[in-house]
């Protein structure tokens, strides 16, 4: 759709939620990490517990039992607002809803959002209409000033809310009545309604303002289950929520299964036995060198769909010795990232050849330039910086077998330029806050998932010079300019000549940079019913059912 002609159907229309976004009017926010869910398939916890099965047209959806999802990376906290850690997501999911839900293909799911409706009287105004009667876990009201004291606590500098960039562009929020919330923008925003699908998370204010530094052990949603416990390091344990307000299509209340219990396996190897034997349920995230061994596995099955970055580098431009342009370029020429997808990744993943987004979203574009492998240039960049011997460093990276082995094939290519590197290994956390909030160190070797990247906003919170992602927030005016610019233009084609530009000139700082992409693989019972990969405001815990 044309920019000319977008808002005039906006002012005719009032512009409808699949409109928006097939103008592109999406975005993504914080860290969020792919997850599929199920419930069990085995006799004790895939047992219906005596509630009525629910009725549909095409036969029974049974109920009960235990969703077992087994994840490698543990939670750094239960608050979503304050989450930075893609460990986080499959233990905020049970819990909370959107204000605007989104599914795996990025389309809006309405039956799965806070809000009834949403709409557009102009480019700066969104008006959202709330539905009725639904109540947090701790029995207080879902209401417009439920949505207003959370939308303005990521807004708050104080809260360090990851999402707080994507939403400064929220001028005023005015409660109309109970159920009706006006938002007036600053300037034109395109990602708004995605970014009140991560950042848009509603909790209770009761419990927030009750237990202040301590809420992030003791989370209070809408969601389809509540905590029951969360041993960290070991699982989460959540129950159904009685009074949850969501149905499905037939008029069934959600959701179908009594409890999820998320359990912490690091060991793929461990994590692959508990599959085989009916310990768990779901394998979130399989590495490639697993896939084998899994499909060979009785009744278990792998869905495949599209990944986010498998592989990446983040500098910190104030921290020595990447505050030098020459040194960080030196560093980028002299990794070799199919060595890396052979040998960790067993070829499955793709090299990057762009940017920040993956092939698969719609601004993904190989033809910008980017550093690529060429250790001759590597030393060339090394003697501009006055270090033809090389130098060293400290690079940080997190406990993930596949990242760690990714990190020391980086530390042996950096090495046969002169480029000494001591790895720091930390949880995943733990890494996250010493490496954006800590500044400790200049480099940090991660993976993203694929749910932010969905809209290329996403270099505002990594790129931007106040982004929570850009950890030495070093001022470029051209650069924080066009991030602007490209989230304020409705056009997509537009959208994507800006944000070509942004990559293009923050790659051959360089600041983030990708070295492969990912593919994302489950594995799962076959039993399981109503399975879908989910993104991290999707929900998709609440439609599932096991067949007997």
């Amino acid at each position: 759709m044309q920019q000319s002609t977008c808002w005039d159907l906006t002012q005719r229309n009032r512009i409808s939620r699949r409109t928006v976004l097939k103008m592109g009017l999406v975005g993504g926010v914080g860290v969020a990490m792919t997850s599929l869910v199920g419930c069990s398939g085995n006799s004790t916890t895939g047992a219906a517990t005596g509630q009525p099965s629910a009725t549909n047209t095409a036969g029974t959806i049974q109920r009960g039992g235990e969703l077992r999802l087994a994840t490698p990376l543990d939670a750094g906290t239960l608050d979503p607002h304050v989450s930075r850690s893609g460990g986080d997501p499959p233990f905020t999911l049970p819990m909370f809803d959107a204000l605007i839900a989104y599914d795996d293909k990025m389309a809006d799911r309405p039956e799965a959002s806070l809000a009834e409706k949403w709409e557009f009287p102009d480019p700066k105004t969104v008006m959202i209409y709330l539905r009725k009667g639904i109540t947090f876990h701790d029995g207080t009201p879902f209401n417009a000033q439920a949505v207003k004291f959370c939308i303005e606590r990521v807004q708050d500098p104080k809260t360090q809310a990851v999402g707080r960039v994507y939403l400064q562009v929220i001028s005023a929020i005015t409660v109309v009545d109970d159920y009706t919330v006006k938002l007036s923008l600053s300037e034109p925003y395109a990602p708004l309604i995605r970014a009140l699908g991560g950042a848009g998370l509603i909790q209770s204010p009761t419990a927030i303002q009750k237990w202040g530094a301590d809420y992030g052990v003791h989370p209070v949603g809408t969601g389809p289950f509540s905590l029951v416990e969360w041993v960290k390091g070991s699982h989460a344990l959540y129950k159904r929520n009685e009074n949850y307000w969501g149905k499905d299509k037939y008029g069934n209340q959600l959701p179908y299964i009594d409890r999820v219990k998320v359990l912490v396996i690091p060991d793929s190897t461990v994590a692959m036995a508990n599959l085989q034997t009916g310990d768990v349920d779901i394998i979130n995230n399989v590495y490639p060198a697993d896939l084998a061994k899994i499909k060979g596995m009785k009744n278990i099955a792998i869905l495949d769909f599209p990944g986010g970055i498998a592989s990446a580098l983040i500098f910190n431009l104030k921290k020595p010795p990447m505050d030098d342009k020459n040194l960080r370029l030196a560093v980028a020429y002299a990794i070799n990232p199919e060595a890396i997808n052979q040998t960790v990744f067993y070829g499955d993943y793709i090299v990057s050849k762009a940017g920040l987004y993956p092939p698969g979203t719609w601004m993904y574009d190989d033809s910008i330039s980017r550093p690529t492998y060429d250790p001759k240039k590597a030393k060339e960049y090394l003697a501009k910086a006055g270090k033809p011997n090389g130098f060293s460093m400290s690079m940080v990276t997190y406990s993930s077998p596949a990242v760690v082995q990714t990190t020391e094939m980086v530390k042996a290519q950096l090495a046969e330029v002169g480029i000494d590197v001591t790895i720091e290994v930390r949880e995943v956390s733990i890494a996250s806050t010493s490496f954006y909030q800590d500044n400790l160190f200049p480099v940090f070797q991660t993976e993203w998932g694929w749910t932010p990247m969905s809209d290329p906003d996403f270099a505002r919170s990594t790129l931007m010079s106040d982004g929570f992602y850009n950890p030495g927030k070093v001022k470029n005016e051209e650069l924080d300019s066009l991030i602007v610019k490209g989230a304020a233009t409705y056009d997509q084609q537009e959208r994507k000549k800006i944000y070509s530009r942004i990559m293009e000139m923050q790659l051959n700082e360089p600041m983030f940079l990708p070295l492969l992409y990912s593919r994302q693989h489950t594995a799962y019972n076959t039993r399981l019913q109503n399975l879908r990969p989910v993104m991290y405001s999707g929900n998709g815990y609440r439609e599932i059912w096991i067949k007997q």
